[in-house]
């Protein structure tokens, strides 16, 4: 098994990387939504440069358990 990123123009996916697949080689596609996206990532960029800094969250993340 293989996932590859594709794009979909003109109702043809356009692979953006070359897969390991012979000419005419049958294959089935499961179509996912992108979950993160780019806008996503910079605004949580932006987020994170506003937020405080944790000198270690694993102990604030053990205090918080107890």
């Amino acid at each position: 098994m293989e996932e590859i990123e594709a794009v979909y123009e003109n109702g043809v996916f356009k692979p953006l990387r070359k897969p390991h697949l012979r000419d005419h080689e049958k294959v089935v596609i499961v179509i996912k939504e992108r979950v993160v996206t780019g806008k996503f990532l910079q605004r949580l960029e932006k987020l994170s440069k506003t937020l405080p800094k944790f000198e270690n969250p694993s102990r604030l993340i053990e205090e918080g358990r107890r």
